[in-house]
């Protein structure tokens, strides 16, 4: 049992089960969503061991993208923008970024003349690919197996925190690699945000290596407890993903005994949120009992988080589906719900049938792509719509 990374209860209020079928899995899992029922940090449970997610993310090319989407590349311009502001830096700040993945973030930093640049990233294809078109020096770790000799003046984590099972251990390290009033800059998904506004997509959130929703109250209690003073934090929207991150920098500091607030809205935002959700998945069943009932022969686009959901959470498995494509080389060949995944490639032989874009945030990208470069005679059903 995964206890309350804040306080290290448990004792939870259970608010959501989430279902996955990933193409690596013979039956469906899943985790549940709880909230600790003394400071009221929200977080999954019955969730794979941090060893079972580096390896995951080691093996990872999901996130590959050598030309990065307009709305992507403006989270990190924001993000850098953001750390400018309000840290008093020079050309020779000694810079940590975990999670580089191909190196983005950090290349904001070499093209605005800082030196002393040095990134972590897991996917040792990510870091290849880093070094190939930004130069970068990325090393292949994870948190609890990144070694240095160096202490650095600033370390980098967006979009990590809300990936990693031990936080407390994970802070703890990071904070052995500042120097003595070093920075921290975190930017993680704001879950008081989250049941404010219709989903684009249902239970977006809720991705399999999506286990820890911070408000800003939960993530200074996280940061307090593990030597960390807090400099500034607010909430700030993104129109890519269509929710809000917060945008963290906190100060190292000697340790000392500090009072745990209590959260009393996480709770509030995710039931709201689950409703929503709940509300966005009808439509985009109702989109697939059509499919189901007329038969016809359908294509998937999208083998990924929520093609995973679908199976579990409609009758998508019931639909005439031909097969199922996805631009990750990783998963070509592999089987999902008894079906081959193959390089998109595979649709120049089939313009005229139904494809099924499983897929928010990047259908768009990927219906332009369907029109224009394969030239797409067919219907293009989008849970986007």
């Amino acid at each position: 049992m995964r206890n309350c990374n804040i306080c290290s209860s448990i004792n939870f209020e259970q608010l959501h089960r989430q279902h996955f079928l990933f193409p690596h899995l013979a039956q469906p899992v899943h985790y549940d969503v709880v909230a600790c029922k003394y400071c009221g940090f929200t977080f999954a449970i019955n969730i794979p061991d941090q060893s079972s997610l580096n390896n995951f993310y080691q093996e990872s090319k999901h996130h590959l993208h050598t030309e990065l989407p307009s709305g992507l590349k403006k989270i990190h311009r924001d993000f850098f923008e953001f750390i400018i502001r309000h840290l008093p830096l020079t050309k020779q700040t000694k810079i940590l970024d975990i999670g580089s993945g191909m190196g983005h973030f950090l290349q904001h930093f070499k093209t605005a003349g800082f030196t002393c640049l040095l990134g972590m990233e897991p996917s040792s294809a990510a870091v290849q690919l880093a070094r190939q078109f930004y130069g970068l020096e990325i090393q292949s770790a994870t948190v609890d197996t990144f070694e240095s000799h160096d202490l650095f003046n600033l370390i980098t984590l967006c979009g990590v925190l809300e990936h990693i099972a031990d936080l407390r251990e994970s802070i703890r390290k990071i904070n052995s690699l500042l120097h003595q009033d070093g920075y921290l800059f975190i930017a993680v998904p704001d879950v008081i945000s989250f049941g404010t506004t219709s989903p684009a997509e249902a239970f977006l959130e809720f991705a399999l290596e999506h286990i820890n929703f911070f408000s800003i109250v939960s993530l200074n209690n996280l940061m307090a407890s593990e030597g960390f003073s807090k400099i500034t934090i607010n909430s700030h929207y993104n129109d890519f993903y269509g929710n809000n991150y917060l945008l963290a920098i906190y100060r190292k500091k000697i340790k000392s005994e500090t009072a745990i607030q209590i959260d009393e809205k996480a709770t509030v935002s995710i039931k709201a949120y689950i409703d929503l959700s709940k509300q966005k998945l009808e439509q985009t069943a109702q989109q697939i009992a059509s499919l189901v009932n007329s038969q016809e022969p359908v294509i998937i686009w999208g083998a990924g988080t929520l093609t995973s959901r679908l199976l579990c959470d409609t009758n998508l498995g019931q639909a005439n589906t031909k097969y199922i494509v996805d631009r990750n080389a990783s998963l070509h060949g592999k089987i999902l719900n008894g079906l081959s995944i193959k390089a998109p490639e595979i649709i120049k032989e089939n313009l005229g049938l139904t494809i099924f874009i499983a897929s928010t945030t990047y259908a768009a990208e990927i219906k332009n792509t369907l029109e224009r470069q394969y030239g797409w005679t067919g219907k293009i059903i989008t849970t986007a719509n």
